[in-house]
């Protein structure tokens, strides 16, 4: 299986950007981030950079401002390594399929255990019980 171009750039870009996010960028604002995935526009002049921060909403909130200041700095530092004519505008977007995931799972674990702590449903009354014998003919007559 053959990757596009675009997907191979993607890959690169993910990787390069994930090192100066992680190793090289000194900001105290910066969580325990994740860079989940990368997007390039089909003229690869804009590239959407998606991450997860562990943490609260307000740690979530100094990232995304952190990183909102550092896009600039990151695109300059990775600029280098890249074999591009231009190198994509960096534009960082928080990644809420992880979390959406993980309220989904959330909510499936509870009908699961809802089903396991049903009461267990009493035969049809139109069905015989596995105990009682069927009615025969033979008693009608009497």
């Amino acid at each position: 299986m053959s990757w596009s171009r675009t997907s191979r750039i993607e890959a690169q870009l993910k990787e390069k950007i994930a090192v100066v996010v992680l190793e090289r960028l000194s900001d105290p604002r910066l969580g325990f981030i994740t860079i989940t995935g990368v997007r390039l526009t089909a003229d690869k002049k804009l590239c959407r950079v998606f991450y997860t921060v562990l943490g609260t909403d307000a740690k979530v909130k100094l990232t995304t401002r952190a990183l909102l200041d550092a896009a600039p700095n990151v695109q300059e530092r990775i600029a280098p390594s890249l074999r591009m004519r231009s190198v994509p505008k960096l534009v960082f977007v928080f990644d809420e399929s992880i979390e959406k995931e993980s309220r989904m799972n959330a909510i499936l674990d509870q009908i699961a255990e809802e089903r396991d702590n049903a009461p267990k449903a009493a035969p049809a009354e139109s069905e015989p019980a596995e105990s009682e014998p069927a009615p025969s003919d033979e008693d009608d007559s009497a």
